[in-house]
């Protein structure tokens, strides 16, 4: 009867707490903004695009409808403007792009452009996420005993270039056919001329799913006669990401949410039930607090249970190819025991007062799994160190400071083998404030190191006023390594400036064999490297086979 009656209080919870919200969304849609973006543009946007479902696709009419489309009928509300699509492939879109035969294209990684005549917004409009697809009742540890398989990639597509590094690394050895446009690769997998093909994990498929993999997060590309659209287009973005309540986060559930559509009847039919129980929402102001009380005891459930769980990367010494550390990466597991990124949960803990506990929590199991991984392998009689991020609120948090020595004085652990990486922008006016708690926390035996240095406030009176162990140069840096001159003397100088101060470098997100050669030309023995080019994270149980 107890439980009948907690699962009734639950469920009147949610509710009520959704009406509270019907309410608000009600009022904002009565009321009016004064300072809400209203843009206007005369001219006609000539806007590229490439039919990739579920971003675009073109019906039999010619009407073209994908999330692109509803996402510049989002832009059209607040920046008024005419436009008029060009389809075309990735790679004459982008010469189109260079040579301002269009002003936009939509759905570019910046990590592609190498052309100074291609600039970018600065706001994000979606992830993806892409899958190898076949036709053939196999897996994909299957494809490292048969080498008579076809893989059709599109040309230019970004992409390919990480799926073949994929099959490198894994010793795969196939076939590559090259289509220019998914519509072929389809058309060729109907007429069984290649076995696989890379395709969006979210499109509805009729092929077997054989392996899914993340893409980068993507932008829109312009030239220098479309900056202003760019710069208008991140102003209406920026509107929609401050509100409350994000269409853009919206529309993206609608084609990306596995789950959209239960979720659509679920709330269709809760909304039935708001228009009952509306009154009672007047007297109901404590549901936020009882909100907030059942999302922390659910953040506290799952690290009871283990529903949290820490994916190691390796640290290498590119010199000798040793590991010298391991990145710890924090991921939830669903329901569907399925990883959850980072991005999907974090937000949900930070907002609800939870992240001292997870981040003690990461501690302890950094601890522990440290006495697993110091028994494999490829460390055994090794010096190395595990490391984890915190915020600048935790180092600020005498408190908590306090709760991390304890837990590593109560461990035995040894001195310098658990890292702590601050992940904010340290900030001049910072230092001062957790310039004590840092002295403390190496006191006890934490090293300590700055993440993503070089952007935003990194700077240089950091490494003289702070107590730091490590540098973590940020992958923004590490990608111009060898290519980009300026890019490439301020690594230099970074890593000079540490070497003199007996301070270690971490370069973040080395993927490619002239990153890695370029970094082994560096003289410096303190200097280590993190990246996909030597291992992605990983289980702890995979630790052992390396």
């Amino acid at each position: 009867m107890e439980e009948i009656i907690i699962k009734f209080k639950y469920f009147i919870s949610i509710i009520l707490t959704i009406s509270i919200i019907l309410i608000i969304l009600i009022l904002n849609m009565l009321s009016i903004n004064p300072y809400s973006t209203q843009i206007k543009s005369e001219d006609v946007v000539k806007i590229g695009i490439y039919e990739y479902e579920p971003y675009v696709y073109i019906e039999e009419n010619g009407e073209i409808r994908g999330y692109y489309y509803e996402f510049l009928n989002l832009l059209l509300k607040k920046y008024d403007f005419e436009y008029e699509y060009i389809v075309c492939n990735i790679s004459d879109g982008l010469e189109k792009l260079e040579n301002a035969d269009i002003d936009i294209m939509l759905g570019l990684p910046i990590s592609i452009m190498k052309s100074k005549g291609i600039i970018f917004n600065n706001k994000s409009i979606s992830q993806e996420e892409f899958g190898v697809f076949s036709t053939k009742n196999i897996s994909i540890n299957d494809l490292k005993s048969n080498n008579e398989l076809t893989l059709g990639l599109v040309e230019a597509d970004y992409n390919a270039e990480w799926i073949l590094k994929f099959f490198e690394v894994s010793n795969i050895n196939i076939k590559i056919v090259y289509g220019e446009n998914y519509k072929i690769l389809e058309e060729l997998m109907e007429e069984d001329k290649i076995d696989l093909m890379v395709d969006n994990a979210y499109k509805k498929s009729p092929y077997k799913m054989l392996y899914k993999f993340a893409g980068e997060q993507i932008y829109i590309g312009g030239n220098k006669n479309s900056s202003d659209i760019l710069e208008n287009i991140d102003k209406v973005i920026e509107e929609y990401t401050s509100q409350k309540y994000n269409p853009l986060e919206k529309l993206q559930d609608k084609y990306f949410d596995e789950d959209y559509n239960k979720k659509l009847i679920g709330r269709l039919i809760l909304s039935i039930i708001l228009i009952i129980l509306f009154l009672i929402v007047i007297i109901k102001l404590i549901i936020p607090k009882i909100k907030k009380r059942k999302i922390k005891n659910k953040i506290k459930y799952r690290m009871n249970r283990d529903k949290y769980l820490l994916q190691y990367q390796p640290i290498y010494n590119p010199r000798n190819k040793d590991i010298v550390g391991f990145e710890g990466l924090l991921r939830l597991i669903d329901e569907d025991n399925k990883i959850i990124p980072p991005y999907k949960f974090i937000p949900e803990i930070e907002e609800n007062d939870m992240l001292f506990d997870i981040s003690l929590w990461i501690i302890k199991k950094v601890i522990r799994d440290y006495d697993k991984i110091k028994n494999y392998q490829c460390v055994s009689g090794k010096e190395f160190y595990i490391s984890l991020n915190l915020s600048l609120n935790e180092i600020e948090n005498e408190a908590f400071v306090k709760k991390a020595i304890q837990i590593l004085y109560k461990s035995n652990l040894e001195p310098n083998k658990i890292c702590l990486e601050i992940i904010e922008r340290v900030k001049m006016n910072d230092l001062d404030k957790i310039n004590k708690n840092i002295d403390l926390l190496k006191g006890a035996g934490f090293k300590i190191a700055i993440d993503d240095f070089g952007v935003e406030y990194s700077n240089l009176d950091v490494l003289q006023k702070l107590d730091i162990d490590i540098i973590k140069i940020d992958k923004n840096f590490v990608d111009g390594i060898g290519k980009d001159i300026i890019r490439n003397e301020i690594v230099l100088f970074i890593s000079k400036i540490a070497r003199n101060t007996n301070k270690y470098v971490v370069l973040e997100g080395v993927e490619e064999i002239e990153q890695d050669s370029a970094i082994k030309k560096i003289e410096n023995d303190l200097l280590y490297v993190q990246g996909y080019y030597y291992n992605k994270p990983m289980y702890i149980e995979d630790i052992e086979k390396l």
